[in-house]
């Protein structure tokens, strides 16, 4: 569920497992994602990678990710999670929207589209083929490696 899903809920009197979020709360929960977001740019860079964080703070019809990074013929898009509990949720939509944009750059030779949990003291990162609603928890290995 999405912070605006939440927070139309929340106008509405139904909050998620019977509690409704305070402003406070959401603003808290946006800032620990786009410290993980910032916290990954600056991992990617330390790597060799070129990496940028794109800023959009609502669901957007562009296909961008919330990260980008390319090194060599390489280019890479993230979609980044920071929940607060075992497992991080990526819609099917948030999925494709990777797949969009890495289509847009037809000339790098390697095209990776990658979900990211940032979870207490560990990252995890899954290589993902096609779209589709994917669940990455705290105790999952990744499948792919930046060095």
């Amino acid at each position: 569920m999405s912070l605006r899903e939440l927070a139309d809920q929340r106008r509405k009197g139904v909050g998620r497992r019977g509690r409704l979020l305070t402003v406070k709360e959401i603003k808290r929960i946006r800032r620990k994602g786009y410290r993980a977001e910032r916290q990954l740019v600056k991992k990617l860079r330390g790597y060799g990678f070129k990496s940028v964080r794109i800023p959009i703070s609502a669901p957007s019809s562009e296909p961008l990710p919330d990260v980008f990074a390319v090194r060599g013929e390489t280019l890479i898009a993230f979609e980044v999670k920071a929940p607060n509990s075992e497992r991080a949720y990526f819609k099917k939509d948030q999925v494709k929207k990777l797949f969009e944009f890495l289509d847009m750059f037809d000339m790098y030779k390697e095209r990776l589209a990658i979900i990211a949990g940032k979870f207490p003291y560990k990252w995890v990162f899954k290589k993902v083929e096609k779209p589709g609603d994917y669940v990455l928890q705290k105790g999952e290995k990744s499948n792919i490696s930046f060095r």
